[in-house]
């Protein structure tokens, strides 16, 4: 099986809109999983049953993602360098630091 996972949610609203959306698009697609969240009463936490989107054809993953974000998916940042002005001030305090540490 060569699918292709495209999003992961729990919100089976969300789901159904997605697949939907994908298929008018001509996008082969299907969803597995219930969805919904709720109280675990064992340990007092909020489970989610997640629902994955898969796409058939690798060549329709832009045009899926495209899709997607038109209808509300969140989309992940990768984390990043911190700001230059961050880093400036990080040195300028190690080095503050450093050099009080050395007059003693």
């Amino acid at each position: 099986m060569n699918d292709l996972l495209v999003y992961q949610t729990s919100d089976p609203d969300f789901a159904d809109r997605a697949v939907s959306a994908l298929s008018e698009a001509g996008v082969p697609c299907y969803r597995t999983g219930i969805g919904a969240r709720h109280l675990n009463a064992t340990t007092g936490n909020w489970t989610d049953k997640q629902i994955f989107i898969y796409i058939e054809r690798q060549e329709d993953l832009e045009r899926a993602n495209e899709i997607l974000i038109g209808i509300g998916a969140v989309v992940d940042e990768p984390p990043g360098f911190p700001h230059r002005w961050w880093l400036l001030i990080l040195v300028a305090a190690v080095t503050v630091l450093a050099l009080l540490v050395a007059k003693r």
